[in-house]
């Protein structure tokens, strides 16, 4: 028998947010209007995943202030907006200057999740688009390993000043209903280990210092032995 449908109600669009690098591109039927507008020249660097190489990009980095510094405009306020509030908070600011409505797009370049612990191929990766959940940054990790503990994942997540710390269930149906479901920017996805894992490792190391404590006794005890 099947689940039930669900409503889709924890899913929150991602804002700006201080430190994000923002690609955004102007067009325009009139190139000559549009020139004015877009940047020139620096780029950034950006790289992430396993890509080895880095790509240069225009990139605007967003301040402290939550504000870009935009040609000819000048500080454009976009930190707490989502993409798409974005453009229309550049087009409201660039109307005057077109006859004609131009075209711009706004995309974060900088949408990185990191995986680790007890994954396959832990690292850090980059998202091309805003939709991301913890199941598919699982499988971007290479899926689970053997000892890993799968109901009680942990989400790091910082939102300006603050950090928070979530757990999901892997176990459970729940864990499409939680606030961590959807991944953010800069979000750190933790897998802890089986504590039968951390027992077997430990072990070892365990009894290899009962045999050297029972070698030294034994060796004082020859010694003694040997002076008298």
């Amino acid at each position: 028998m099947p689940y039930p449908e669900q409503a889709i109600d924890n899913y929150q669009p991602i804002v700006i947010q201080t430190n994000d690098i923002l690609h955004i591109r102007l067009s325009s039927s009139n190139e000559v209007a549009a020139q004015p507008f877009q940047m020139q020249g620096n780029g950034l660097a950006a790289g992430g995943g396993n890509n080895t190489q880095g790509l240069l990009i225009n990139g605007y980095l967003v301040s402290l202030e939550g504000t870009i510094n935009y040609p000819t405009i000048g500080a454009v306020k976009l930190g707490g907006l989502t993409t798409q509030e974005a453009k229309e908070a550049l087009l409201e600011k660039l109307r005057p200057y077109f006859t004609e409505e131009p075209i711009i797009d706004v995309r974060l370049l900088n949408f990185n999740v990191s995986v680790n612990g007890e994954v396959n191929q832990p690292g850090t990766f980059t998202i091309p688009n805003e939709r991301v959940t913890v199941l598919e940054a699982i499988n971007l990790a290479g899926d689970f390993t053997s000892y890993s503990r799968r109901d009680s994942i942990m989400i790091i997540r910082e939102d300006g000043k603050n950090r928070t710390f979530g757990y999901v269930d892997f176990n459970s149906p729940a864990i499409f209903r939680s606030p961590y479901f959807y991944l953010r920017q800069n979000d750190v996805v933790y897998v802890q280990p089986l504590r039968h894992k951390v027992v077997t490792v430990q072990d070892p190391l365990t009894r290899a210092f009962a045999w050297i404590s029972a070698a030294t006794g034994i060796a004082a005890f020859v010694i003694t032995i040997t002076r008298n």
